[in-house]
């Protein structure tokens, strides 16, 4: 299976058709947990202008609609254009809005000044909206005007941003885990403990995600960066759902002061 680029040659879709199949499988996961944490939130609120279920299911829709259009395009079933250009710049940039939204979310349940929650969340809007327009111009200017340019300007500028975007993840999930650590843990609440080091572990696997994208970038498949986007946004949206899971399940657990290794025997 092959595909034609009509700026790089021609390219094997093996690699990408898995990819593909992998963010659809992906999908499923993620449509199954938004659904039921969309229910629980409501069953509970009464209220569907709850801004966390809007912001799940348009990053899932997003996600997938941005994988369709690129297997499309791998295919040959879709040509670059303007059009497809302004499409894809408009769904990246809703992915690298809410991808820290949901982040600084999960981030505010655990912040005691709401007011500083708050004026993280625009913080993250104005920096990652300066990227999304300096990003969103260059690209759709490389379709009209003088392309070669702006297109190489493109390759510079893509791997800036995508460095940026793994700077904010490390920086909010650090301040998470110290949170939890020195205001949670240190205070005896051991139940935290096992919030800690699951933290631990979905934050190594989100920024291996953002890693990955980085360095697909490199690869001279083109192809393979645009359909390892969807699937790691995809699945750095899981780890998101699965943390807000796990926060609302130990949260509701009674404090236990006693050693965690007691806690664990106990249960």
């Amino acid at each position: 299976m092959i595909a034609r680029d009509s700026d790089a040659g021609i390219y094997p879709l093996e690699a990408p058709a898995i990819l593909f199949g992998i963010t659809i499988g992906l999908t499923m996961l993620a449509t199954f947990k938004a659904s039921q944490q969309t229910f629980q939130i409501y069953s509970r609120t009464k209220s569907a202008t709850k801004l966390y279920p809007w912001m799940i299911w348009i990053f899932l829709l997003t996600n997938i609609s941005q994988a369709v259009m690129n297997w499309l395009l791998a295919h040959g079933d879709l040509s670059k254009s303007i059009g497809f250009g302004i499409g894809s710049c408009m769904l990246w940039t809703l992915q690298t809005q809410l991808a820290p939204q949901i982040l600084a979310n999960r981030l505010g349940l655990l912040l005691v000044n709401k007011k500083r929650a708050k004026m993280m969340k625009f913080g993250l809007l104005a920096i990652v909206g300066v990227i999304n327009i300096s990003v969103t111009c260059i690209y759709v200017a490389g379709y009209s005007i003088n392309p070669e340019y702006f297109t190489h300007l493109h390759k510079i500028w893509d791997p800036i941003d995508k460095v940026v975007d793994l700077l904010i993840d490390i920086s909010l999930n650090t301040v998470f885990l110290r949170i939890i650590q020195h205001e949670f843990v240190a205070d005896g609440l051991q139940k935290y403990r096992l919030l800690f080091y699951c933290g631990v572990l979905f934050v190594l696997i989100s920024l291996c995600m953002d890693i990955l994208m980085i360095i697909m970038m490199t690869v001279q498949e083109p192809f393979l960066y645009a359909m390892t986007h969807p699937m790691a946004y995809t699945m750095k949206m899981i780890i998101e759902m699965t943390m807000a899971d796990l926060i609302s399940s130990i949260a509701k657990r009674p404090h236990q002061m006693q050693e965690f290794s007691e806690q664990i025997c106990v249960s």
